[in-house]
Order: structure tokens, then sequence, then C-alpha cells
């Protein structure tokens, strides 16, 4: 997850948490659109297949670091 943005990265821990987009719309005072692009590019970062896949991934990294 190293090479996503401050932004992007945000927004995957929010996903992982099992926020959905727009709570994490209001959480981060953006619009639900600019979630969506962020979820998107991380996905392709990533190789990610999906918004889950995302959020799995980075939820293992997590528990992997502690």
């Amino acid at each position: 997850m190293s090479r996503l943005t401050r932004r992007e990265q945000e927004v995957v821990r929010l996903l992982a948490q099992g926020k959905r987009q727009t709570e994490i719309a209001r959480t981060l005072v953006i619009s639900q659109r600019t979630v969506e692009a962020h979820v998107r590019n991380a996905r392709c970062k990533v190789g990610a297949t999906s918004a889950f896949d995302l959020a799995v991934r980075a939820a293992v990294e997590a528990v992997s670091k502690k």
C-alpha cells in the first residue's frame, strides 16, 4: 500500500474498517465521486479486483504490521 497517495491510503483505511463510500466522503469532507476515484486508483495500483479485495488486502497488511 506504500505506492498509494496519502489520501488514497486514508480512503482505503476507512474502507477496510467497513465504512461505506458515502460515509468515507462525509468523514473526509470530499464528494462520493472523489472517493470512487481514489478507490479505483488504489485498486489499479495494488492489483485488487474489487473494492472488497482492496479492503481485505489493507486489513491483512495492517494486521501483519502489528
